[in-house]
């Protein structure tokens, strides 16, 4: 019986032991991990554990913003010239294709005898001028009545009215060009019986030029009448032209707001219906060159770049305002800023960086000491 008890209480002694040990070795487990958070802390203040990213700094500089749009050349004016008298077609000198200038003969109309009527009317004319004259020197005298010589001048007035109908109708025999351009087609025939309103030609003005597109709505804030644009046609060279028109109502299926810039084009290099890429100059703001490849989109879908201030990373919203051979333009971002140019795509906004320049990296060894 001694034995039995003798042999419980060296088990517990044991179990005593054993379980004595394992809390001592979970204090060590706990303190040696404190020991290495505060290590890491330590390498965290240290910038050992912050991402690596190269930048370069960029200073703002003054750039015409631009808006670049895509539109399609077109004619100002398209006339179809009509007949205004009846009679035959007896001249028509033009031919589709053919430049005309203000005032040039398109149709010829046959005089049959509006020529006759009209030296009649000048006679009438004449022989009413002399009857009037003639009764006011008698009504002067008292020799005719004030209602003898009333109706002497309404003839006069009658025969000048007759006069001026039958010129009108011998300066409309001749159908002419009202201004310069180019016979686009031709409707009537030599020898053909044309009544008034039959046409005659169609006539198209290619001087000045209108190019024609639509804005976004993103795109028509500052563009106004008078503002200066360029206007580009592939295999000509670029042609110089200003705003003339800018639609106050939007287009109800797009959204566009419609725009027309005229452009000179007196050397008739540009015809109307080729696509053209449009450029309109707009205010100057301070902006930066930089890669497309740097571009990245926020969440929101918002385009920006990555910068670095105070060792974090900082997204700029950004616009695009223009192009050229050696990047993009782009407004929004702080005069003077630490672009990321290598890592952007690997940190996120207020991530902390280690940051190395890129004038750093060009160096030689010599000058980085």
């Amino acid at each position: 019986m001694k034995k039995t008890y003798l042999l419980a209480g060296l088990f517990a002694v044991c179990l005593g032991l054993w379980m004595g040990s394992g809390l001592l070795g979970g204090s060590t487990i706990a303190e040696e991990s404190s020991i290495a958070e505060r290590n890491l802390d330590t390498l965290g203040q240290a910038g050992l554990d912050a991402t690596r990213v190269r930048t370069t700094a960029k200073i703002a500089t003054y750039k015409t913003r631009t808006v670049q749009i895509s539109g399609k050349t077109s004619h100002k004016r398209e006339v179809l010239v009509q007949t205004q008298l009846d009679g035959l077609i007896e001249a028509r000198p033009v031919e589709r294709g053919d430049f005309v200038e203000a005032g040039d003969l398109l149709c010829q109309i046959s005089t049959e005898d509006r020529r006759a009527r009209l030296v009649e009317a000048r006679a009438q004319v004449e022989q009413s001028k002399l009857l009037y004259t003639s009764n006011q020197k008698l009504s002067k005298q008292g020799l005719l009545s004030d209602a003898r010589l009333s109706e002497s001048r309404a003839q006069l007035k009658l025969a000048e009215a007759n006069l001026l109908k039958r010129q009108l109708e011998s300066d409309r025999l001749q159908l002419t060009a009202p201004f310069s351009g180019f016979v686009e087609t031709v409707h009537a025939e030599v020898g053909q019986f044309v009544t008034p309103g039959m046409a005659c030609a169609t006539l198209v003005e290619l001087n000045p030029l209108l190019v024609r597109g639509d804005l976004s709505e993103s795109k028509v804030r500052g563009v106004e009448v008078g503002r200066a644009a360029t206007i580009s046609v592939d295999g000509f060279e670029p042609l110089s032209g200003r705003v003339s028109f800018v639609s106050h109502v939007a287009k109800m299926g797009t959204k566009t707001f419609e725009i027309e810039i005229q452009v000179n084009n007196d050397s008739y290099q540009l015809s109307s219906g080729l696509s053209a890429d449009i450029e309109i100059s707009l205010d100057q703001t301070l902006a930066h060159r930089v890669s497309p490849g740097l571009l990245i989109l926020n969440d929101e879908g918002r385009p920006g770049l990555r910068s670095v201030v105070q060792d974090r990373v900082v997204f700029n919203p950004i616009e695009i305002i223009g192009e050229d051979e050696f990047g993009i333009w782009v407004a929004g971002l702080p005069n003077e800023v630490e672009l990321i140019t290598v890592g952007q795509h690997g940190v996120s906004d207020g991530e902390r960086v280690l940051s190395v320049s890129e004038a750093s990296l060009a160096r030689p060894i010599n000058e980085q000491g």
